[in-house]
């Protein structure tokens, strides 16, 4: 994640926050219907997150690999002018 991009990120996750919440509410009430819909909003929720998080990451790491690929190549570009 990107500093400049923390907002977005801070109100998804009072959204995921507050629906958890919710589900674990309805499954302490112990309402059958809302038990199976519970379950399966923690379940979205936890797989949702899981994926964005694994997202990042990957694009972390292409960034990275970008940025070094990059700088190779600018070192490359400086090593023959100042030999000579």
């Amino acid at each position: 994640m990107d500093v400049m991009n923390i907002r977005p990120w801070i109100f998804f996750y009072l959204i995921c926050f507050v629906a958890i919440l919710l589900a674990a509410t309805f499954i302490v009430q112990g309402i059958t219907p809302l038990f199976w819909v519970s379950s399966t909003l923690i379940i979205t929720v936890v797989g949702f997150n899981f994926i964005l998080i694994f997202q990042e990451i990957r694009d972390h790491n292409r960034k990275k690999a970008m940025m070094k690929n990059f700088s190779q190549n600018y070192r490359k570009k400086e090593e023959p002018d100042q030999n000579e």
